[in-house]
C-alpha cells in the first residue's frame, strides 16, 4: 500500500471511531467535580481531532512532494488557507462540543423557551457547526488545490480500488450530518466541497489516477451530497 492510501485508510478508521464512539457509553459518563463535561467531548476533540489533523497533514507531505509544492507562490498561499482552516475546525469543534454538551444534559432539547437554552441551543448547531465546517471546507479545498499543482504516479487498479473504499467510507460519515441533522449546516457545507471537488476533477478528469486525491474527494463528496439531498427530500 502506498503512503497516501495509508494515511487515507488511517483517516477511514478514525472516522469510523468518530461515528462508533458517538453512539457509546462514553456519552453517559460525566466527569467531575461539578459534571463539567463528558468523556465524549474529551475524545472527540482532543484525540479524534487531533488525528485528523495529524492525517491531513501527512496527506499534504505525500501530495506535495515533500512540501516542495508549498514553495511556490500558489502553493504557499494554499497552505496558509490550510492553516487558516485548522484553526477554525478546532475552534469550532470546541465551541460546538461544549455547548452541546451543555445543552443537551441542562435543557430540554425539543422545547426551550429561555435565552439559555436558546443560545446554547444556537452555539451547538449554528455557530460551532458553522465554524468547524468553513474551517473543514478550508482544509479540504486547499489540499484538493495542492494535489491539482503536483500530479503522482499513476494510481494502478489495485491501488485505486482502495482509494475508492476509503473514499466511500469517507463520504458515509459525511452522509450522516448531511441528511440526518437537525439543522441544514451540514449539508450546505458537504455540497459546497462536492462541487469544489468536482471542479477540481473536471479538470483533471483525463488524467485522474494521476490525481487520486482529487477522485478520492470528488467520488467522496458526490456520493454524500447526493444521497443527502434524496434522503432530505423523502
Amino acid at each position: 500500500m502506498n503512503k497516501l492510501n495509508l494515511y487515507l485508510t488511517l483517516a477511514s478508521i478514525n472516522v469510523l471511531l468518530i461515528t462508533i464512539e458517538r453512539f457509546s457509553f462514553t456519552t453517559q459518563i460525566v466527569l467531575q467535580p461539578y459534571s463539567h463535561i463528558r468523556l465524549h467531548e474529551l475524545i472527540q476533540g482532543p484525540i479524534f481531532l487531533t488525528i485528523s489533523v495529524i492525517l491531513s497533514f501527512l496527506v499534504i507531505k505525500e501530495i506535495s512532494n515533500n512540501f516542495n509544492t508549498l514553495k511556490t507562490k500558489l502553493g504557499f498561499y494554499l497552505s496558509l488557507i490550510f492553516v487558516s482552516g485548522v484553526y477554525l475546525y478546532g475552534m469550532g469543534e470546541g465551541w460546538h462540543e461544549l455547548a452541546s454538551f451543555m445543552f443537551n444534559h441542562y435543557c430540554d432539547t425539543k422545547n426551550f423557551t429561555d435565552d439559555l437554552c436558546g443560545g446554547l441551543f444556537i452555539n451547538d448547531y449554528y455557530t460551532g457547526n458553522i465554524l468547524f465546517f468553513i474551517g473543514g471546507i478550508m482544509m479540504n479545498a486547499s489540499v484538493i488545490f495542492l494535489q491539482k499543482l503536483n500530479p503522482l504516479k499513476s494510481f494502478n487498479n489495485k491501488a485505486l480500488t482502495i482509494l475508492l473504499i476509503n473514499s466511500f467510507l469517507y463520504a458515509f460519515t459525511f452522509f450522516a450530518y448531511a441528511a440526518f441533522d437537525r439543522v441544514l449546516v451540514g449539508l450546505y457545507s458537504t455540497l459546497i466541497l462536492m462541487i469544489i471537488a468536482d471542479y477540481a476533477f473536471f479538470k483533471v478528469r483525463k488524467k485522474f489516477r494521476e490525481h487520486p486525491y482529487i477522485t478520492y474527494s470528488a467520488f467522496a463528496y458526490t456520493l454524500a451530497g447526493i444521497s443527502s439531498l434524496i434522503v432530505r427530500s423523502l
